[in-house]
Parts: C-alpha cells; sequence; structure tokens
C-alpha cells in the first residue's frame, strides 16, 4: 500500500494525467505538490487545439507545467503519463 507521504515529494511535484473515456481528448490531471498539497484540474482542448485546464490552478508554476505536458499527451493520446518536475 502506498502512503500518502510517498504521492508528494520532497522538492517541485509529481504530475499524474490520466486519459479519460471518449472523444474528445480529455485528462484528470492530479499534481502532488512538494509539502502535501494536491492540485486537481481537467486539461482538454479547444476547437483552435490550445489547452485549457478547468479550473485553472491558483499556482502558475503548475499551472504552466501542465500546459507544456499538454502538448506531449495531445500529439501521443497516451493512456497516462506521469513525470516529476522541480
Amino acid at each position: 500500500m502506498v502512503s500518502s507521504r510517498e504521492l508528494h515529494p520532497t522538492s517541485g511535484a509529481r504530475f499524474v494525467c490520466e486519459r479519460e473515456a471518449g472523444e474528445p481528448l480529455r485528462y484528470r490531471a492530479s499534481v502532488y505538490v512538494a509539502g502535501g498539497a494536491t492540485v486537481t484540474a481537467a486539461l482538454t482542448w479547444d476547437a483552435a487545439g490550445q489547452a485549457r485546464l478547468a479550473p485553472t490552478p491558483e499556482d502558475a508554476w503548475v499551472a504552466n507545467e501542465l500546459l507544456k505536458l499538454a502538448r506531449v499527451l495531445k500529439h501521443s493520446g497516451q493512456a497516462r503519463l506521469v513525470r516529476w518536475r522541480g
């Protein structure tokens, strides 16, 4: 069993994006930030292909990193993406 302490890094954050079933392309993003905070958002793309987060994370760094990862997800369409940043 994984403890919540193992989900949160000691610095930076762990980004987990999981694709939701169906079309259009949509991901559930969970960001485990150092210090114990967890940020969640839905990641989608508008008609022009621009990534959108809802709700937009208050932490600008988290939002910007998610939008960077959105480029990878848009092209790959993979089921799950996990990245450590910071």
